[in-house]
């Protein structure tokens, strides 16, 4: 679960968070397209109920969303795929002839944030972000895995006003163990088919991975967490001792599992960064390019694009140089030179501000 709040889940919540609003000023049919997405919003929101919270909906009758947590297991992952595939179908069948351009613009966003997940969860191995940035090959690496993004979340973003808040961040804890095992499965797939993060992304991962697990096999931040929201919010009952159980009987041991995984693919892992070394590895790279970027372009066109417009860049500084009186040497040499220029040189602080202001 991504317990943030994801590009994705916002972009389609807030598309659909005003219905009324529709429903007072837009045609029939824009209407009835706020309507399906809101539904494709809560449906992709049932699946990432963290989203749920980072928007603050989860309340009134969606209340029950504060205390789950997504399924990042393959059996899960299976599952938001079919959500996706049979939302996609509903938006693709829609008739859009009546649509105002904000709502159009909001069924093609979902369209294609959705046709594009659907590819990455057709492909062996990675960790797929639903209209947001940050699709991985690796599902536990140093910046992508439930130790470094649930933590955070439990500990910073999830409310603890009420018993029940306190309740539900007991099952979100329990839902952090569950998918920390859901995502080593996963890893373990991965390791079976030959994929092996390189040696150096290992060698940041494991010493995160390590603190996590020494901070949870005493309880730690996320025990600490709750007793002090509970305290804050005169909420009574031993969230200690309840909070401790979970973490360091479940949480703790799940970590250990996924760092002994870690482990054993540093045995066995080389300093060789591409794609190109994975099995597979083009077709990924190729699916995460479109993925990233909304392009089919390949990864020689986009290469080429960053050195005509680097072309075009030092073409137009060199104009601006020379108008400066800056005639020798490179682009760079040059505006390395300039940045020392008494006459563009301005003082610190709210002096200085002012002199640019007034430049």
């Amino acid at each position: 679960d991504r317990q943030g709040l994801g590009a994705g889940a916002s972009t389609l919540a807030l598309s659909a968070c005003a219905p009324h609003i529709a429903s007072l000023s837009a045609p029939s049919g824009s209407t009835a397209g706020t309507a399906l997405l809101d539904e494709i919003a809560w449906n992709l929101l049932e699946q990432e109920p963290g989203s749920a919270t980072g928007l603050g909906v989860d309340n009134g009758a969606k209340a029950y969303l504060r205390a789950k947590s997504g399924d990042v297991s393959r059996a899960g992952l299976a599952r938001m795929a079919a959500t996706l595939q049979s939302d996609l179908g509903r938006v693709r069948a829609f008739d859009k002839s009546s649509l105002d351009p904000a709502t159009l613009t909001s069924m093609e966003v979902v369209e294609s944030a959705y046709a594009t997940a659907l590819q990455g969860f057709a492909l062996p191995y990675g960790d797929v972000a639903i209209g947001s940035w940050r699709n991985a090959p690796y599902i536990v690496i140093q910046n992508v895995g439930a130790y470094l993004d649930t933590p955070r979340f439990l500990t910073t973003d999830q409310p603890v006003k009420t018993k029940e808040d306190a309740e539900a961040y007991l099952s979100r804890l329990e839902g952090f163990a569950a998918n920390l095992d859901g995502e080593l499965g996963r890893m373990e797939d991965a390791s079976r088919l030959g994929v092996t993060p390189p040696s150096f992304l290992l060698d940041k991962a494991i010493p995160q991975l390590e603190a996590t697990l020494a901070d949870a096999r005493f309880g730690g931040s996320l025990v600490s967490a709750l007793s002090e929201k509970a305290a804050a919010g005169n909420i009574p009952g031993d969230w200690e001792n309840a909070t401790s159980r979970i973490v360091t009987k479940q949480v703790a041991p799940a970590l250990e599992r996924q760092l002994s995984e870690l482990r054993a693919q540093r045995f066995r892992a080389t300093r060789d960064a591409g794609m190109w070394a994975q099995p597979g590895g083009e077709e990924w790279y190729a699916w995460a390019l479109k993925a990233s970027t909304t392009t089919t372009l390949s990864a020689d066109e986009i290469h080429q694009m960053g050195h005509d417009q680097l072309a075009e860049i030092n073409a137009e500084m060199d104009t601006i140089l020379q108008g400066l009186g800056y005639v020798q040497g490179t682009v760079g040499e040059r505006a390395a030179s300039l940045s020392e220029d008494p006459r563009f040189k301005f003082a610190d602080g709210d002096p200085g501000r002012a002199e640019i202001m007034q430049f």
